[in-house]
């Protein structure tokens, strides 16, 4: 049980810290490139939810449903592209 949580913190930590990179990197491509907010705007919810969602799961380790459902979106939006 301890080790699960253990992993499940790490995970959480991780997420964020993955969905921080993402941000910065969509926003300076789109300064860069340009692109529409049609096509920012959904990286925009995954980075959103993947922050929140780590966020409620380093409080209540029972919410972990939150992040998988984080980590769905985010790879359905990159599968579609």
């Amino acid at each position: 049980m301890i080790n699960s949580r253990r992993f499940i913190n790490i995970f959480s930590i991780s997420t964020i810290i993955i969905a921080l990179i993402h941000f910065v990197l969509e926003t300076i491509y789109t300064y860069k490139f340009g692109q529409t907010w049609a096509g920012l705007l959904p990286d925009y919810i995954a980075i959103s939810l993947m922050c929140i969602s780590g966020l409620i799961v380093l409080k209540n380790i029972k919410a972990v449903g939150l992040l998988c459902g984080a980590w769905g979106f985010t790879f359905c939006l990159h599968y579609r592209s």
